[in-house]
């Protein structure tokens, strides 16, 4: 059975007497997101794949998802799934959309040494939001001018980018300083180094499949990921210590084969284009708002110590850390790319974002989407 777990809101939204929810999305209740296309030619299928296991959360939000594309479109358009790294690995991605193993694919920029510059502003320590749903919401504003040329650049089509969290650590020491960190082997994916050397930590970029492993044997001393990470692979059952700190933006990104999208009939290419805005929120809402309560509960109740640390401790992190931002900022600029003022519209749009619901955040998003993130319907 579906594990979503959305709830209704409480508080009102300037557009509406209430803010509809995801679930209402889903069960086909939000007139809004409903297609209007007239389509009667032949339905048309394309291929979505993940390396992400039958462990991990996201699958089944994407598989309802899907559902709802397949239902709200009679049948005409429907997605044929591939998880577990059937056709492809977590790191090939991008190739398999390039050559069409895959039409539609989860594809990790966290993977990828270069072509990514600005995109992986979002890696470095405190520029994301630490709402994972605004985060979502401001990288689809943000994607027709930063990173949709990133991804062409890359030969496919951008998708999307669903922020799952912003990263915490767990560990077997306890850890409240830059120091306690200091000297550690840390699992931490998409971490950039710069700010690796400035915790003197060395960063380990293990396949998630392989993580619970590689901390058991040692490999790793202490693992930085989210919640949606840290429970599904039972990385709690190893650790004694929950560091919150909300320092990097652990994200789920896809990408979209350009042929596959060039042959969609005219009538359907609306309706996937806006589908990837409103299913993006539905998983950042699963694993980064949701899953969080349950993930502290499973904490608590299999011994692990839940650090919070104090405003003077994250000032600490953020007095180590800050440096690194200002430095990829100057490195980037030199390289005639924007970086100072992506990390403004991200501030900006932070502060325009700040205190709004999930729901408030997903109306926006279908009442609202932002245009121009794929090619539409000439």
């Amino acid at each position: 059975m579906c594990r979503l777990l959305y709830t209704l809101a409480s508080s009102a939204f300037v557009f509406q007497a209430h803010a509809f929810t995801v679930a209402d999305w889903l069960n086909h209740e939000v007139p809004e997101a409903e297609p209007s296309m007239q389509y009667e030619g032949n339905p048309v299928t394309l291929k979505f794949s993940s390396p992400n296991p039958a462990a991990s959360l996201v699958p089944e939000v994407w598989s309802r998802g899907f559902r709802w594309l397949e239902e709200a479109t009679s049948g005409k358009l429907n997605i044929e799934e591939y998880h577990g790294g059937t056709l492809h690995a977590a790191a090939d991605g991008w190739r398999a959309v390039r050559s069409r193993v895959t039409d539609y694919a989860a594809c990790y920029t966290s993977y990828e040494g270069s072509g990514f510059p600005l995109h992986k502003a979002i890696e470095l320590p405190f520029v994301t939001p630490s709402s994972p749903v605004a985060a979502t919401r401001i990288m689809q504003e943000l994607a027709p001018e930063y990173f949709v040329p990133e991804w062409e650049g890359r030969g496919v089509l951008y998708g999307y980018t669903v922020i799952a969290g912003v990263s915490d650590i767990m560990s077997n020491r306890p850890i409240r300083t830059p120091e306690d960190l200091r000297g550690m082997r840390v699992i931490a994916q998409g971490f950039p180094p710069e700010a690796a050397e400035a915790l003197g930590i060395t960063t380990l970029n293990t396949p998630f499949p392989e993580i619970y492993t590689a901390f058991q044997q040692g490999i790793a001393d202490a693992v930085i990921w989210v919640d949606p990470g840290f429970v599904p692979f039972k990385i709690y059952e190893l650790a004694s210590y929950h560091t919150s700190l909300g320092m990097t933006a652990q994200h789920i990104d896809t990408c979209i084969n350009r042929e596959a999208y060039e042959d969609l009939p005219a009538e359907l290419k609306p309706v996937f284009a806006e589908f990837q805005q409103n299913i993006a929120h539905a998983v950042s809402q699963r694993l980064g708002v949701e899953f969080r309560e349950e993930a502290l509960r499973t904490y608590q109740e299999n011994g692990v110590e839940l650090i919070e640390l104090t405003d003077e401790e994250k000032q600490a992190w953020r007095a180590v850390l800050e440096p690194v931002l200002e430095q990829w900022i100057e490195a980037r600029e030199a390289e005639g790319l924007p970086a100072r003022k992506l990390i403004e519209d991200i501030r900006r749009l932070e502060a325009q974002y700040e205190g709004k619901s999930a729901e408030e955040l997903f109306e926006i998003t279908v009442t609202e989407p932002v245009p121009e993130l794929l090619p539409q319907a000439e």
